[in-house]
């Protein structure tokens, strides 16, 4: 399937329509919320991934920003060997009980200087931190660094002069914040 197919296939109106009405849950059932992201992400991720190559099994994901863990469940069940890297100890331990059940490793580092050999991952992905940094274009040449040839680098992130503003601004931005 060629990438396009691939993008057309997933861009649904019910996709959409699924993760934004999770949202709702993100303050006050975090583990709900960021579970179907985690799980839409990995399925996203291994899609691109098999565009090209075979089974991610035995491939390694590096998640620079990974949190508390959330993902490391979503992307082990898909049969990647999960790197979660969070810089601040505070969100690492933010959901302690999803860290320490989740399949996974996890790094205290920062992406803007990713603790990883040149060329050893085969997919660094990172979600809404190039917004929160004072150089995202070095936190995508240390994802490049790190990523194998052929390999996948996924970088996401909020557009804060977007219409819906940045995580807790939504509309009320154009008001002032």
């Amino acid at each position: 399937m060629a990438v396009t197919d691939l993008f057309a296939a997933r861009a649904t109106l019910a996709r959409s329509v699924r993760l934004l009405s999770e949202f709702r849950y993100e303050q006050r059932d975090p583990d709900r919320f960021y579970g179907a992201l985690a799980a839409d992400t990995a399925a996203m991720v291994t899609d691109l991934w098999q565009v090209e190559h075979a089974s991610p099994a035995g491939c390694t994901v590096v998640d620079v920003g990974g949190g508390p863990g959330y993902f490391a469940s979503a992307f082990s069940a898909a049969g990647w060997n999960y790197v979660g890297v969070e810089p601040d100890p505070s969100e690492m331990h933010a959901a302690d009980h999803v860290r320490r059940s989740s399949p996974g490793s996890f790094v205290r580092a920062s992406g803007m200087a990713l603790p990883f050999a040149d060329a050893s991952v085969d997919v660094c992905l990172s979600s809404n931190v190039a917004e929160h940094v004072a150089r995202p274009w070095q936190l995508g040449d240390e994802m490049l660094r790190i990523t194998r040839p052929g390999g996948l680098v996924v970088l996401s992130y909020t557009v804060w002069l977007g219409p819906f503003g940045g995580h807790e601004m939504g509309l009320t931005h154009y008001l002032g914040g």
